[in-house]
């Protein structure tokens, strides 16, 4: 018997585990894959916030932001250059395993290639059961269960959790381009619609190239590639593509008597970008404290993980609602307004106010800004130009 058991090992599961074993509790974490961090579609952009909030290893880091070149349908660019390294971009791989190493010192194990295909909540525990390539099948108990099973919600039904309703399309592969000076962001509604593309530097030549869509991410993809890497279209048919889902919008229902979802298993994702490293890491922190608490009053009922809903929605609700209702507007923008919004951001002080108020993780703050300054009249009756 465990004390708890956690589903996943992504960041937020291990992060989970590493709080909650370093308490004394006995942890057991359970890992579709064949082993941590392996197959990740990720940019794999984070804050440079994550480091030391959380207390990870900067040793995975592959490259630092500090500029951005924005690109828009009509190769109009902003240069955004902020005052110092604000970002940077992670081996995803690496960023897991060094979660997980820091379990050396602890009780606790990760056992890979178990994928979970029931749970049984009872009245005094939680009954997993794992199988192994559809072979060999096994049974843990544990006091409670935390699902941090990312985009699969194939047990949120069977334990009455909700679930996502809303998602972009995420798709992205590495490419050999030659040196790139920066991370470069793309708009227009042919390649990205509703969201953006990116290319982001990873090596002296190696490049992630990817883009989050509403619709068709194949054609986006390559319509991406055609528009802005005309030289790599011949041999697109050997790019090695990945495709994910993104969970938009606030997910109500992640818990359950003796059950909490957490990361992108309970829709906590930044609705501006679509990452969930940041979200995913600080849910976790909350997910421990309640849990911690069960076990000093010996009560994991609905009513007592309940607080876990309140605690995590107090701290990112605005955020992820603001979030999305500005993409949304934004994503019904045309190119042509897009373009004007362009010229305005170029001459009437938007780098400044950036500069000085943006924060990579949290963004409403900063949109609620853009947005009072951003003169919508000009923008949709084009004051700038003609549609």
């Amino acid at each position: 018997m465990h004390d708890v058991i956690v589903i996943g090992a992504g960041p937020s599961g291990l992060n989970a585990a590493k709080i909650l074993t370093s308490k004394g509790l006995d942890v057991l974490v359970l890992e579709k894959k064949s082993d941590v961090g392996e197959h990740i579609i990720c940019a794999g952009i984070v804050g440079n916030e994550v480091f030391q909030k959380f207390g990870l290893s900067q040793e995975t880091i592959l490259k630092e932001i500090q500029n951005i070149k924005i690109v828009s349908p009509n190769y109009e660019t902003i240069c955004y250059n902020h005052p110092h390294p604000f970002a940077c971009v992670v081996d995803r791989k690496r960023f897991d395993r060094s979660i997980a190493r820091n379990f050396g010192q602890y009780n606790i194990q990760v056992l890979c290639n178990s994928r979970v295909v029931d749970i049984i909540v009872k009245s005094d525990s939680v009954e997993v059961h794992t199988e192994n390539d559809g072979i060999s099948s096994k049974k843990h108990s544990g006091r409670v269960v935390l699902v941090a099973t990312g985009v699969n919600y194939v047990l949120h039904k069977k334990l009455g959790l909700g679930y996502p309703r809303d998602f972009l399309q995420g798709v992205q592969a590495e490419m050999d381009l030659g040196p790139v000076d920066c991370t470069h962001l793309y708009l227009g509604k042919e390649i990205a619609y509703g969201a953006f593309a990116w290319l982001v530097p990873i090596g002296p030549e190696t490049v992630r190239i990817g883009l989050v869509t509403e619709r068709d991410p194949d054609g986006s993809f390559q319509r991406l590639v055609e528009k802005h890497f005309p030289s790599r279209l011949q041999n697109i048919d050997k790019i090695q593509i990945q495709l994910k889902p993104i969970a938009q919008g606030l997910t109500s229902r992640t818990f359950g008597e003796r059950v909490l979802a957490l990361g992108e298993a309970a829709g906590q994702v930044k609705t501006t970008t679509g990452g969930g490293i940041y979200f995913g890491l600080l849910c976790s922190e909350i997910a421990a404290e309640v849990v911690l608490k069960g076990f000093s009053k010996g009560d994991f009922s609905e009513s007592s993980m309940a607080e876990y809903e309140r605690l995590w929605k107090k701290a990112l609700q605005k955020e992820i609602r603001i979030g999305y209702y500005a993409r949304k507007v934004c994503a019904k923008l045309s190119d042509a307004q897009i373009e004007r919004i362009f010229k305005i951001v170029q001459t009437d002080g938007f780098i400044p106010l950036i500069q000085e108020r943006g924060n990579f993780d949290w963004h409403s703050e900063l949109l609620l800004l853009l947005l009072r300054r951003l003169p919508f009249w000009s923008v949709l009756h084009g004051r700038f130009g003609k549609d």
